[in-house]
């Protein structure tokens, strides 16, 4: 049995379980994709969105990252002083970017140690990662995280050919008959074709504005709806038609996605205030709230309807169901993209690790993955460019 120590955090109610390895190695590589199914479980864990990982950008830990994940040709070489942000998936996966874990990781820091600005690593499992700074207002104790600019989707995330580029960065498709299911206000064997939006903002992200996207009024007033009976979900016609809705793109538009992308519904408010719901690839379900979602719905928004607006409030519509006062304040700077927010700790714990308690499920992607790590290895040795591109982004987002 291993003892792991963990704080939990929310932000707008997408939460996580945070791992400090800044000063102990709680968990190795290997660890920390069965800890995950552990930390997110509700029943045999703690219970949480995903799972975050916080370290320092040591030689040591570069080294050990790229051993087990063989992620880049080298480790790239950074400051001992940065910080390194690691979001992982329920089945183990690591995923790219999360702007509310960031924002958590900043109020952490904050707290912990009185760290109001670090420079952080995220996007790890990509051949570049990305390097910027979160923080926290010494005043407010609200929490940062300038994101940079918002990009067209990596050619590994999307099969080129099939967008139309709406503006500079977002593109656009459109999604023609879309079988969904399991919704009561469609009714059975309901089909829906609307145009969407994409953007690549640390996470792949597809917007609908379904006040104009769908033809029925009807789709948009449940979607949009307060709800009041939290705790009957299942029968609430708007999250169904988000569940419904988030599982048929990421299922009809699979070859397009290999791996997964997060759907946000998005409603205009006013100029300067929207609306937001998102369903999160990764984890394949509606959150609360979620960072990189809001700041791509609002980016959207200010590219497609209005270009001079600098700063834009986005509600999480779900997290204002229990906290009518959640924003996420989404600001663009010279330098890039912020998004603000307001993290709260909710307990500190130790949970005491138990390997069998991993699921089958998630022994064999774990034996998968090693299998595959070896490929890549053959491949890295070759020195082939292409296919160390390739294998180098591929390794852990399969």
């Amino acid at each position: 049995m291993t003892k792991i120590p963990f704080t939990k955090y929310s932000s707008c109610g997408n939460n996580f379980v945070v791992v400090d390895m800044t000063e102990t190695a709680w968990l190795s590589e290997a660890a920390m994709s069965e800890f995950a199914y552990q930390a997110t479980n509700m029943s045999f864990g703690v219970g949480c969105d995903n799972l975050l990982v916080l370290q320092k950008a040591t030689s040591q830990t570069l080294s050990d990252i790229n051993d087990y994940r063989r992620y880049w040709r080298l480790p790239p070489d950074l400051s001992s002083e940065t910080y390194i942000f690691r979001m992982f998936e329920p089945d183990g996966q690591e995923a790219l970017c999360c702007g509310n874990g960031l924002m958590c990781i900043a109020q952490y820091l904050y707290q912990q140690y009185g760290l109001s600005q670090v420079p952080i690593i995220t996007e790890v499992p990509f051949l570049t990662p990305k390097l910027i700074s979160i923080g926290t207002q010494s005043d407010t104790a609200h929490s940062w995280a300038e994101m940079g600019f918002p990009r067209k989707l990596p050619p590994v995330l999307v099969t080129p050919g099939f967008t139309q580029n709406e503006v500079s960065v977002i593109e656009s498709f459109r999604v023609s008959e879309l079988e969904i299911n399991g919704c009561s206000l469609l009714g059975e064997n309901a089909t829906l074709s609307f145009v969407c939006y994409l953007s690549f903002t640390g996470e792949p992200h597809l917007v609908i504005f379904p006040d104009v996207c769908f033809e029925d009024p009807a789709i948009a007033s449940a979607i949009f709806k307060n709800n009041t009976r939290i705790g009957d979900l299942e029968n609430d016609p708007g999250s169904q038609l988000v569940h419904a809705i988030g599982h048929a793109i990421n299922r009809a538009y699979h070859s397009f996605f290999p791996y997964g992308i997060s759907v946000n519904f998005t409603r205009i408010k006013s100029q300067k205030i929207i609306e937001n719901r998102c369903f999160e690839r990764g984890i394949y379900r509606e959150t609360l709230a979620c960072g990189t979602g809001a700041m791509a719905a609002a980016f959207t928004v200010q590219q497609l309807f209005s270009p001079e607006e600098k700063v834009i409030t986005v509600l999480p519509h779900r997290c204002r169901w229990h906290d009518d006062e959640a924003v996420i304040k989404v600001q663009e700077l010279e330098s890039g993209w912020r998004i603000q927010s307001n993290p709260i700790l909710l307990f500190e714990g130790v949970y005491h690790m138990k390997r069998s308690l991993m699921r089958q499920a998630d022994k064999q992607h774990v034996a998968n993955k090693e299998a595959s790590t070896l490929g890549v290895t053959k491949k890295l040795a070759q020195g082939h460019a292409k296919s160390l591109a390739k294998a180098g982004t591929q390794c852990l987002l399969a």
